[in-house]
C-alpha cells in the first residue's frame, strides 16, 4: 500500500518564522501572544493575540504582488518555499526567479506533485480594504486585482506557479481543523495516486477588529491575566476562559514513501493513519462527550494497523476553552481508558495561541519535530490542573521515546480530524 511521509516543514508562527525558530522557541516554553497593537481594542472584549512578526513578504513576492494578496497568502506562500527547500525540490524554481539557473532539478515529475494549502478564513485583510475603498469611493475604486486577492486558493496557486507543479492543487476549509483535513486529504491522494508528492497545510491571518469582535462577543476569548497578554491561553487548566486568537502558516511535503527513498530524500516522519468526521450537532459546541473526536482518533488508529496501548504522545486541539477541553477529554477517555493519565500531552496553543485555520499545519509540524527529536515541549500556564482531567500534561521540556503520536484538531461546524503520525 502507498503511504505518505513527510520530506519537507516550513512555518510562519508567532515564535519564529523558520522551522528551528520556531520549535526551540517551543521548547523553552516562550509564549508569542501581546497586546494588540495594530487597530483599537477599547471597545473590545480582548486586547490581545499571537502576532507574527519580523515577516517580510519581499523575500518571496514583488511588491506589487504584496499589495494584490493578503497576509494569509503571504504567509502560505513563505512556509511552502522552506519545506519546498527542506525538501530538496527547490530546483523547480521557474527560471526568471533570483538563483533559479543554479538549481539541480530533481528527476521527478512535475505533474506528479501537488498542492493543498488552505485557509478557514481567507484574506480578511484585503476584503476588509476593498470594501472600505468602496463605501468611501465608489465601486470604481476597487481594485481590479480584488477577486484573486481574495480567493482563499490564492496561496495553492502562488506555490504551484512559483515551482511548476502540476498535479491536483486546491484549498479547503473546516474552520480549526482546515490544516489537518489538508495534510490528511493529501495522505489520501498520495495512497490513491493521484500525486506523489503534494504540500499541504493550512495558514490564517485574521486578527482583525471585526474578527476579534466577533469571536469576543461570543465570549470565546481570552483577555490578559492579572495585565500579563502571555499568561491568557492555558489548555487545561481550571481556570481556562477561552483561546487566544493566533496567525501564521504551517506546510508539510508529503511524499510516497517508495519516491522518497528512491531520490534520497530525507524522511522526517511517516503518517500512519488519520481519521475524518463530523459532531453532526451544533455549528459552534463541541459534542458534549467527544464523540466525533473519539471516532476520528479509532479510525486512524485502526488506518495505521495499531491500538490504543501503542500512542506514546498526544498533542490535542486544547483551546483553552471550558467546553473544548472537556468534550477532547471526554473522548481520549473512552478511547485510552485508565492508560489516558500515562501518556504525555501538551497544549501548543498555550505559546502561540489558535491559529484557526492554520493550527494544523503548524501543530502537526510540532509533532513531527517531536517525533525527529525525541523531546516533547511544554504546556505553559498550567497552574493548576483541572481536577476533572486524568491526563499527564508536560510543563517542562521532556527527553523521551516515542514512536506514536497523536495530532487532534476541531473545528466549528463540527468538523474533526486526527493524524497518527510515526517515527522515522
Amino acid at each position: 500500500m502507498r503511504r505518505a511521509v513527510v520530506t519537507g516543514m516550513g512555518v510562519v508562527s508567532p515564535l519564529g518564522n523558520d522551522v528551528e525558530s520556531y520549535w526551540s522557541a517551543l521548547l523553552a516554553g516562550r509564549s508569542g501572544v501581546s497586546f494588540i497593537t495594530d487597530f483599537p481594542t477599547d471597545k473590545l472584549r480582548s486586547d490581545i493575540a499571537a502576532s507574527v512578526s519580523d515577516f517580510d513578504p519581499l523575500r518571496y513576492l514583488t511588491r506589487k504582488e504584496t499589495e494584490i494578496y493578503g497576509r494569509v497568502t503571504q504567509f502560505s506562500l513563505a512556509a511552502a518555499v522552506e519545506a519546498v527547500e527542506m525538501a530538496g525540490l527547490g530546483g523547480f524554481l521557474k527560471e526568471d526567479m533570483p538563483g533559479a539557473s543554479e538549481r539541480a532539478r530533481p528527476a521527478v515529475d512535475l505533474a506528479r506533485i501537488g498542492c493543498l494549502m488552505s485557509t478557514g478564513q481567507g484574506s480578511v485583510d484585503i476584503f476588509e480594504q476593498q470594501i472600505e475603498k468602496s463605501r468611501e469611493r465608489g465601486p470604481r475604486a476597487v481594485s481590479p486585482f480584488f477577486v484573486p486577492g481574495v480567493m482563499p486558493n490564492s496561496g495553492t496557486a502562488l506555490i504551484a506557479m512559483r515551482y511548476g507543479f502540476m498535479g491536483p492543487s486546491y484549498s479547503m476549509a473546516s474552520a480549526c481543523a482546515t490544516g489537518t483535513h489538508s495534510i490528511a486529504t493529501a495522505a489520501l491522494m498520495i495512497e490513491a495516486g493521484e500525486a506523489d508528492v503534494i504540500v499541504a497545510g493550512g495558514a490564517e491571518a485574521a486578527t482583525r477588529l471585526n474578527t476579534v469582535a466577533g469571536f469576543g462577543n461570543a465570549r470565546a476569548l481570552a483577555k490578559a491575566r492579572d495585565g500579563d497578554p502571555t499568561r491568557a491561553s492555558r489548555p487545561f487548566d481550571v481556570d481556562r476562559k477561552g483561546f487566544v486568537m493566533g496567525e501564521g502558516a504551517g506546510a508539510l511535503v508529503l511524499e510516497e514513501e517508495a519516491h522518497a527513498r528512491a531520490r534520497g530524500a530525507r524522511v522526517l516522519a511517516r503518517l500512519a493513519g488519520f481519521g475524518m468526521t463530523t459532531d453532526a450537532q451544533h455549528l459552534t459546541r463541541p459534542h458534549v462527550e467527544g464523540k466525533g473526536v473519539r471516532l476520528a482518533i479509532e479510525r486512524a488508529l485502526e488506518r495505521g494497523g495499531i491500538g490504543p496501548d501503542a500512542v506514546d504522545y498526544v498533542n490535542p486541539h486544547a483551546t483553552s476553552t471550558p467546553q473544548g477541553d472537556v468534550a477532547e477529554i471526554r473522548a481520549l477517555e473512552q478511547v485510552f481508558g485508565t492508560r489516558l493519565s500515562q501518556i504525555p500531552m501538551s497544549a501548543t496553543k498555550s505559546m502561540i495561541g489558535h491559529l484557526l485555520g492554520g493550527a494544523g499545519g503548524v501543530e502537526t509540524i510540532a509533532v513531527v519535530c517531536t517525533l525527529r527529536d525525541q523531546k516533547i515541549h511544554p504546556s505553559i500556564n498550567v497552574d493548576q490542573l483541572d481536577p476533572d482531567f486524568p491526563i499527564d500534561v508536560v510543563t517542562s521540556p521532556r527527553q523521551t521515546n516515542i514512536r506514536y503520536a497523536l495530532k487532534i484538531s476541531a473545528g466549528f461546524g463540527g468538523h474533526n480530524c486526527v493524524l497518527l503520525l510515526e517515527r522515522a
